[in-house]
């Protein structure tokens, strides 16, 4: 992503493992230079309802501050978030935040939130959860690797550490390269963006400085690329 990339899409959803119970949630924004933001996050005791809403306010922040797409698209499976952002808030608002039979409005400090967000021209599409698509699916993993406690990060260096014998059985220092060098492709393929803390999780602490610095440096076969000094972004160099 560079500065003049424009969002052209985004989805959102939201995972608890009982309700209440631990939460997370997901994000995804996707630029018109096939980049891509992830996003994501965790709460201790939550509701599913409360995950849905905090992942679409969290991405509708960060789309803030990016151009959009005209009629651009924000992709839920919540129905409970489409139909409040786009109905149930105008009758709340009308009746003091009560609802139709006078009683408070739940996660009524989620529903604040959210109206003070709005983006004029922002659709929000309703996807069918678990039905295949996409995006959907990746944010739901998000969402489900943080209410379970695992990072995105950490579970794709599970994934890269187990992908065949020889790596299982490689000594230690080999199969963390080899893991390493591995999660490096993968985010340069699909132009992740990545926090100061996940890249000097993925290089190592002999490279923190750098990190801490926004300096774009190089790592073996790779371009380290400081991104308006929040996120990191990998490219592979040429050969």
């Amino acid at each position: 992503m560079n500065s003049d990339s424009i969002a052209i899409e985004a989805a959102t959803d939201g995972a608890c493992s009982g309700n209440p119970g631990p939460g997370g949630w997901g994000g995804l924004i996707i630029f018109d230079d096939n980049s891509e933001l992830e996003i994501g996050g965790s709460e201790q005791n939550t509701t599913n309802n409360r995950m849905e809403l905090t992942a679409a306010i969290k991405t509708l922040e960060k789309l803030k501050t990016y151009k959009l797409k005209e009629n651009f698209k924000l992709r839920t499976d919540s129905k409970y978030v489409i139909e409040g952002y786009t109905k149930w808030i105008i009758n709340w608002k009308r009746n003091g935040w009560k609802t139709s039979s006078g009683k408070s409005v739940q996660n009524l400090d989620l529903w604040q939130k959210i109206d003070q967000l709005r983006i004029n021209g922002l659709i929000m599409e309703y996807v069918k959860g678990h039905s295949g698509d996409k995006q959907n699916d990746r944010v739901d993993k998000i969402a489900t690797n943080y209410s379970k406690g695992i990072s995105t990060l950490s579970k794709l260096k599970e994934e890269a550490s187990s992908v065949d014998f020889f790596e299982r059985n490689a000594p230690a220092e080999i199969q963390e390269l080899f893991s390493r060098n591995e999660l490096i492709q993968k985010f340069s393929e699909k132009r992740y963006f990545l926090s100061s803390l996940e890249l000097s999780n993925l290089l190592g602490e002999q490279n923190q400085l750098k990190i801490k610095q926004y300096l774009l440096f190089e790592w073996r076969n790779w371009r380290m690329i400081p991104k308006n000094q929040k996120y990191w972004i990998i490219e592979k160099k040429e050969s």
